[in-house]
């Protein structure tokens, strides 16, 4: 199966970089309204940041295309370019980084619950099937030609479980946000405190850690500063 980029760019930029000053819908917002013709897709919170300048989101999409004469739908993928959030959205998506957070299914629903990449697609028998492991476990293999969405899920070192699938199915009926299975350490798996997500967003951490070091060199700084100016003045 091949995939393009360039006339998905277009489309999804031509929508969400135009948008006028007094637009006062989000970034996310007039992508979804953007996408609106799709028959399927998903936006990934690529990545975040946040500096003296303010707070932005990256975007990753994923849609599924139909094809002339054919049943099957046609998947291509776009990295956005950042685009500029207010404090509100961007502290409602903080926990979400690397998962997907608006999606539609080929039904016509769409979903703005966080949930992991891949998981809307799985158990739909269109897409793929449950199989088995050497060791008994039943996990999800999709078919060949949706090689993009297997790359997806494939890309964090494991497959989805049908333990997983069940968790996931059991978090949406109560309302909760799924982050995946736990891992040993009883942590996260997807999610900005997410393993998986360390893997495939180092950048974001590599800032993180940058800017927490600066404020405490920062912090370090002004309490040196105080210490000497009280030192200086019981001197005197």
């Amino acid at each position: 199966m091949s995939h393009s980029r360039s006339g998905l760019v277009a489309l999804v930029l031509a929508g969400v970089l135009t948008a006028a000053a007094c637009d006062t819908q989000t970034p996310l917002e007039r992508l979804q309204a953007q996408l609106e013709a799709y028959p399927e897709y998903s936006v990934v919170l690529q990545d975040m940041d946040e500096d003296l300048f303010g707070y932005s989101h990256q975007y990753q999409v994923v849609v599924g295309a139909p094809q002339p004469g054919s049943d099957e739908l046609l998947y291509r993928e776009a990295l956005l370019e950042p685009q500029q959030v207010d404090s509100g959205t961007y502290e409602r998506y903080r926990p979400f980084l690397g998962m997907v957070i608006l999606s539609k299914s080929p039904d016509g629903n769409v979903d703005q619950d966080a949930h992991p990449p891949g998981y809307q697609q799985v158990g739909d028998e269109r897409y793929g099937q449950w199989r088995q492991d050497s060791g008994g476990r039943s996990f999800w293999e999709f078919y060949g030609q949706y090689a993009l969405l297997s790359h997806i899920v494939g890309g964090f070192g494991r497959p989805i479980y049908r333990d997983d699938w069940n968790g996931y199915q059991e978090s949406r009926r109560g309302g909760q946000t799924y982050y995946g299975p736990n891992t040993s350490g009883g942590g996260r798996t997807f999610g900005t405190n997410g393993t998986a997500t360390r893997q495939t967003n180092p950048d974001f951490f590599r800032r993180q850690q940058a800017r927490q070091a600066a404020q405490g060199r920062s912090f370090g700084q002004r309490v040196s500063s105080r210490m000497s100016g009280g030192m200086r003045s019981f001197g005197k």
